[in-house]
């Protein structure tokens, strides 16, 4: 609603920029208040913007497309993910880790068979609208695990998103609330090879699964190897 017009208060401020003495500014601007409260005038106060509250980052896939299973490179190995990511950060940067293999569970303890080395992302806000982010899966120095606990060539590579994560929970972040991630199929096949075209999705009745909103991360996260010392 719009605030009724106001002359009377008009008239007081244009009094007020003239020179007068403090006593009759004083009774200027008292008139004046008066003046509003007898017609029915609001006297608005500035508005106060408060911040706005922080939000988990949501991640959307840009490439490769995540139904497509993606096809490990023997020559080139360096594959980039692309995604965008919204989220109002409040002045904290996002951070951006891969994981391979995530969800199943590994040495019955950890929620991926490894995490890569994080990005992090200058803050943002919603109504700036989406942000690019890229994450690396480097084979020159990130293996991918070749054993009996993966069927054949198949793997997966998830990004994960969030304002932190805790080495001490696994590598995960350190809120489960505060976390999106994005899922691709890895196909790691020679080319002289026959190569499946898809892989089976991760079957939680049939396959040992664990993942980072599991509470339990908190206590049960370090390696058997290390824990038990030299």
């Amino acid at each position: 609603m719009t605030a009724p017009f106001c002359p009377s208060l008009l008239r007081a401020a244009d009094l007020a920029a003239r020179p007068r003495s403090a006593t009759a500014l004083a009774r200027s601007l008292g008139a004046a208040a008066l003046a509003a409260s007898a017609t029915g005038c609001l006297v608005l106060s500035p508005p106060e913007y408060d911040h706005p509250e922080k939000t988990p980052p949501v991640l959307t896939a840009v490439f490769p497309p995540p139904h497509t299973p993606v096809h490990i490179d023997q020559v080139n190995k360096i594959t980039n993910f692309h995604a965008t990511v919204l989220s109002e950060d409040n002045g904290d940067p996002v951070k951006v880790r891969l994981y391979i293999d995530y969800g199943r569970l590994f040495i019955d303890t950890y929620p991926h068979r490894d995490a890569l080395d994080q990005r992090s992302f200058p803050a943002g806000t919603i109504a700036g609208g989406q942000r690019p982010v890229t994450a690396t899966l480097d084979r020159n120095f990130d293996d991918l695990p070749n054993d009996s606990t993966t069927e054949g060539e198949c793997h997966t590579i998830t990004m994960m998103a969030s304002h932190a994560f805790n080495d001490l929970k696994c590598k995960c972040p350190d809120d489960p609330n505060d976390m999106s991630w994005i899922t691709w199929q890895l196909i790691d096949c020679r080319a002289d090879e026959p190569c499946p075209t898809s892989c089976p999705a991760l079957d939680c009745e049939t396959t040992p699964c664990r993942f980072c909103d599991d509470p339990a991360l908190a206590t049960e996260c370090i390696r058997p190897e290390v824990d038990a010392g030299p």
